[in-house]
C-alpha cells in the first residue's frame, strides 16, 4: 500500500472490492475522502483503486480476513503507519450463506456467517477505536439489511448476525456518541450485488424471485453511506436507517443541493 500524497480524511471501507463496498470508496472518493480497501484478494480489487485514483484522491490496498482478529490488526496498524489517521469505517464485508432452512444447514458455515456478519465488524471497531476516537469527524457505517428485523426462510444465519450487528451500532452509539463518534447502520435494500446472484439462484424465499431488473444500483446506497461519513448528522446517530426513508433521503439531497450551489 503507498499513500501518495497526503490525504485529509481516511476512510477503511471493507469487502470493497466489488458491490457497494466498490461504490462506497468511489463516493467517498468523490466527498475527498480517501478510501483504504480491505480485502481478502487485492487483485480484485484493482478495478476498484483505479476508478478511486481517476478521482484524484489516494486510494490504498490492504489484506485480510474481517473474521481473524491478528489480520484485521495487522492491516489496522499498516493503515496507520501509512496514513497517520483514520477518520471513517465501513463494515462493508458480508456473506448471506448457509441458504436453508436451519435443520438443512451445515454448523460451521452458519458459525462462519456469525464471524464474517457480527464477528468482523466487531474486530473491525475494536482495532480502529483509538484512531477513530482521535478524529475529530470519526464515522462508522455498518451494512446492515431489513433481514436484521424481519425473518427469511432460510436465511437463519444471516438475519441473526444482522441483528446482532443493529445491536452492535446502538452499543457503540451508546458507549461513544458522546466522545464524537457518528454511528450509524444503514440498510441499502435490493442492490444488483453477487450477492443478488446467490439468492436467486437458491429459490429459497419471496426475495429470491425479485427480477433483476427491479434491483437497484449499487450506486444507490453508496450515496447515502458516503453523505453519513462525511455529514456525520447527529440526528441519526445510532439508528438502522433505510434508503426507503423519504426523508432521510430527501434530506441528503437537499444538502447536497446546498454544498453544490455553494
Amino acid at each position: 500500500m503507498t499513500n501518495k500524497g497526503h490525504p485529509g480524511r481516511v476512510a477503511l471501507v471493507t469487502g470493497a472490492a466489488r458491490g457497494i463496498g466498490a461504490a462506497t470508496a468511489i463516493a467517498l472518493a468523490q466527498r475527498g475522502i480517501a478510501p483504504v480497501l480491505l480485502v481478502r484478494d487485492p487483485a480484485a480489487a484493482e478495478a476498484t483503486q483505479q476508478a478511486v485514483l481517476a478521482h484524484g484522491v489516494t486510494c490504498g490496498v490492504l489484506q485480510a480476513d474481517v473474521a481473524e482478529a491478528a489480520q484485521v490488526q495487522q492491516a489496522v496498524a499498516q493503515l496507520l503507519r501509512e496514513y497517520g489517521r483514520l477518520d471513517v469505517l465501513v463494515n462493508n464485508a458480508g456473506q448471506i450463506d448457509p441458504i436453508g432452512r436451519i435443520a438443512d444447514t451445515d454448523p460451521a458455515v452458519w458459525a462462519r456467517a456469525i464471524e464474517v456478519n457480527l464477528l468482523g465488524p466487531y474486530l473491525l471497531i475494536h482495532a480502529t477505536l483509538p484512531a477513530l476516537l482521535a478524529s475529530p469527524q470519526a464515522a462508522v457505517v455498518n451494512l446492515s439489511t431489513g433481514a436484521a428485523h424481519t425473518p427469511r426462510e432460510g436465511w437463519s444465519a444471516y438475519c441473526s448476525s444482522k441483528a446482532g450487528l443493529c445491536m452492535l451500532t446502538r452499543a457503540l452509539a451508546h458507549e461513544y456518541a458522546a466522545q464524537g463518534l457518528a454511528a450509524y447502520g444503514l440498510q441499502p435494500g435490493l442492490v444488483d450485488t453477487a450477492m443478488q446472484v446467490q439468492i436467486r439462484a437458491s429459490g429459497m424465499n419471496e426475495i429470491s424471485r425479485i427480477p433483476r431488473e427491479q434491483l437497484a444500483a449499487p450506486a444507490h446506497s453508496a450515496a447515502l453511506i458516503a453523505w453519513l461519513c462525511d455529514r456525520r448528522p447527529a440526528q441519526f446517530i445510532g439508528q438502522d436507517l433505510s434508503v426507503r426513508d423519504e426523508v432521510l433521503m430527501q434530506q441528503m439531497q437537499q444538502q447536497m443541493q446546498q454544498q453544490f450551489q455553494q
